[in-house]
């Protein structure tokens, strides 16, 4: 239980540090912590199930996406706001680290590998993110009224 639990809370608070550090409003930052550790969780759950990391990264990213949206539609703010908060524990920061490490060190394979397994995980957080806005557009959008005759809603 305590593996489980501990990762999700150091997700909830590396989320809330970041929120602090960059000023996001307080009555929002508790939704914002939790969509970190709900970032975390699905990354967690992911990777458990699939081998894939980079599919880990995209079924988390789209959770995040929903969530971020919801909450926006829900409390009249921005989705950008707790996008941003709740991706960050899903940051590749070490992968670009041993990216740059194996680069300066002259060992081109482990760089090479390093980089794509990095690139590969930024842009399935940024595919997830692009299919949960998607999906939260077609879901929530509201249906256009008919210009001539028809039944007004």
């Amino acid at each position: 239980m305590l593996a489980i639990t501990l990762p999700l809370l150091w997700a909830l608070l590396a989320t809330m540090g970041f929120g602090l550090l960059f000023r996001a409003p307080l009555r929002d930052l508790p939704f914002a912590a939790l969509g970190g550790a709900l970032a975390w969780g699905a990354y967690m759950g992911m990777r458990a199930v699939s081998d894939s990391d980079a599919f880990s990264y995209f079924a988390a990213s789209i959770a995040v996406g929903l969530y971020a949206e919801t909450l926006a539609g829900l409390l009249k703010r921005p989705a950008a706001l707790f996008i941003l908060c709740s991706i960050i524990p899903l940051v590749p920061g070490g992968g670009m680290y041993y990216t740059m490490f194996y680069a300066v060190s002259g060992r081109a394979p482990e760089a090479s590998s390093a980089l794509f397994a990095t690139l590969s995980a930024a842009g399935a957080i940024a595919a997830g993110l692009a299919v949960a806005s998607a999906i939260a557009r077609i879901i929530w959008i509201k249906k256009p009224r008919p210009f001539f005759g028809g039944k007004k809603e």
